[in-house]
Order: structure tokens, then C-alpha cells, then sequence
């Protein structure tokens, strides 16, 4: 397994902005996660996209923590980064 130049980097920063797809809309209004992912799902139902760092203020959870379960969520196909004018359209 050698280095891939074009493989794409899970980086995450605090000023990311991160909504739900329609995958995790649907799970976070059955309440079908759990835990802590499920309140960074719940605030971005409620919501809408947010920055990794509101949504640690929201939940009072501290930013690590928070890309971490955005890292997990977006693996998952619950979540994913919002570009350019979405980020900007919200």
C-alpha cells in the first residue's frame, strides 16, 4: 500500500460547513442514530448547515469531538460538506 497523491483527505476544520443528505434526514426525524451523533443530527434538522464550530456551541460538545462524529457521519452517508453558494444560500 504505497502513498495515493489523489485520494481524498478526511480534513476537517472548525469553520466547515456540514448539512444532512436526504439519508440522514430521514434518520435523524425516525431517531434511528443514537448518542451524539444523533444530537449533531438533530441540530442540523432543526437547523439546517452549520459550522462544525456552531454546532459543538450547540451541543456542548467541545470541536474535536464534533469533527470526529461529522467524520463519522459523513462516511455513513448521513452528512456531507457543504461548498461554495450552499454554504452561503443558508
Amino acid at each position: 500500500m504505497g502513498f495515493n497523491p489523489f485520494k481524498k483527505h478526511d480534513v476537517v476544520s472548525s469553520e466547515m460547513v456540514v448539512g444532512l443528505t436526504s439519508l440522514g434526514k430521514q434518520k435523524a426525524e425516525e431517531f434511528s442514530i443514537t448518542g451524539p451523533k444523533f444530537e449533531v443530527m438533530a441540530v442540523l434538522n432543526e437547523r439546517g448547515p452549520c459550522t462544525i464550530k456552531e454546532l459543538g456551541e450547540e451541543t456542548r460538545m467541545g470541536t474535536s469531538k464534533v469533527k470526529f462524529i461529522i467524520k463519522s457521519l459523513v462516511r455513513s452517508q448521513c452528512v456531507r460538506v457543504q461548498r461554495g453558494e450552499e454554504a452561503v444560500a443558508t
